[in-house]
């Protein structure tokens, strides 16, 4: 019999090529009315939804922006795909003009007394935004500390340029130096050379025209559908329906008292030449201090040792590497022999970590790589002390000084990191 039309429509409607392209049209279809859905609907953190698209601000962050989650959790248990791990906490994050994380409006209409630099840790998306490393200083000051930490090196044309704005024409620039700068290069004077692409684009568009364009590039990227097949991804991979094939991205390890820790397994890798690693971040922070000394402001360099640090001498089976305490204090002999004041917390943030663990409770989130507000408090107290010491008039000793070891118990809030409490907390966010 000779096929009917309808037959051969039939076998014509489920070849692979009348249904690829139509598959390829409804998911690009997909895909763009999904970009139209905000990004801070599939983000977490500060970090996931504030990248700055249409407009050049000097922070790494959307200027005059606010983000809210009552639901986030640590990034080592993101990354782990560890959903057992998680620890939710709320995050309140605000930007101010320049794209920092400043209540809007900070940014130069009050002159500052100084300014923060560094890495995450001074950004402190993980506190609540009035126990932030900054707004501790601020407190502790009683005159404002802008903060300007960011995911840039420290750059002087950076800190130049953000001084003029902020009238600070005499103050402290406080760089929050975090044990994992160890392992980086500092870094150069030199500017880095840019493609033919981008000065094309600079000399046609401009400076903001080349950053609009760039951003605009960018959403190429943001994909809500890719997002949506991650977070599909992971769910498949629980353990059941198929292997975590995510859980070497992070080290859980098991503390004396009983408790878990999740670790960055970059942070407990030891620092290749470690003498050379620490004579280069002295020389590259003398640098600095000689340099913005000119411009009236002086260099405090705050050290805050990295997770495994702390709680890596607690572990049930403590691992051979524990050499960042011990760089760390070599680094601060090695400033302060040139001149440089320097505040290491590492120290005191072990000790307070010992005794806190017998109550189970933390300076670090236990899902997270980054410190909560019990562990700023302890910073901000060390700052006071050890600014005292060195004969700093605004960080003058009290008359009636509290008794040694009592300080940094009072200043704490009642329940660092609760293991318990947390526990609660995440069961019923669930």
């Amino acid at each position: 019999m000779m096929p009917t039309k309808s037959d051969y429509r039939m076998t014509t409607r489920w070849r692979v090529g009348w249904i690829l392209p139509r598959l390829m049209l409804v998911v690009m279809g997909t895909d763009v009315a999904a970009r139209c859905v905000p990004l801070e609907l599939f983000a977490i953190r500060p970090n996931e939804a504030l990248q700055p698209r249409n407009a050049a601000p000097e922070g790494p962050f959307e200027p005059n922006r606010e983000f809210h989650n009552a639901r986030s959790y640590g990034d080592l248990s993101a990354i782990g795909n560890l959903p057992r791990r998680r620890v939710y906490r709320r995050v309140d994050f605000t930007t101010d003009e320049f794209g920092f994380h400043n209540v809007a409006g900070s940014g130069g209409d009050t002159p500052a007394a100084g300014i923060l630099f560094g890495d995450s840790f001074a950004i402190g998306a993980e506190v609540p935004e009035e126990k932030t490393l900054a707004a501790q200083l601020t407190e502790e000051f009683s005159a404002s500390i802008y903060n300007a930490g960011g995911y840039v090196p420290l750059d002087l044309g950076r800190v130049r340029q953000l001084a003029n704005r902020l009238k600070l024409r005499k103050g402290m620039l406080i760089y929050e130096f975090h044990e994992a700068h160890l392992k980086e290069i500092p870094p150069s004077d030199a500017a880095e050379g840019s493609s033919w692409r981008h000065r094309v684009a600079l000399r046609v568009l401009g400076f903001r025209g080349s950053h609009r364009l760039r951003g605009w590039l960018s959403l190429l990227t943001d994909s809500r559908l890719r997002l949506l097949a991650q977070q599909f991804e992971r769910a498949m991979e629980n353990n059941s329906v198929l292997p975590n094939s995510f859980a070497s991205n992070v080290v859980e390890g098991r503390l004396r008292n009983h408790d878990w820790m999740l670790f960055l397994p970059s942070r407990i890798e030891p620092v290749d030449s470690p003498d050379a690693a620490v004579a280069r971040w002295a020389d590259f922070l003398s640098y600095v201090s000689n340099q913005i000394s000119r411009d009236g402001l002086e260099l405090v360099v705050l050290i805050v040792p990295s997770k495994f640090t702390v709680y890596g001498p607690l572990l049930e089976s403590p691992r051979l590497h524990a050499e960042g305490d011990v760089l760390l204090g070599q680094l601060e002999r090695r400033l302060r022999d040139r001149g440089v004041r320097v505040v290491n917390a590492s120290p005191a943030f072990r000790k307070a970590a010992t005794e806190l663990a017998e109550r189970h409770q933390y300076i670090y989130w236990q899902d997270d790589t980054h410190w909560n507000e019990c562990a700023v408090t302890l910073a901000v107290e060390e700052f006071r002390k050890q600014m005292s010491s060195q004969a700093v008039p605004k960080f003058a000793v009290a008359a009636h000084p509290p008794p040694a070891g009592r300080a940094w118990r009072a200043a704490l809030p009642p329940d660092c990191q609760s293991q318990q409490k947390y526990a609660a907390t995440s069961l019923s966010s669930r």
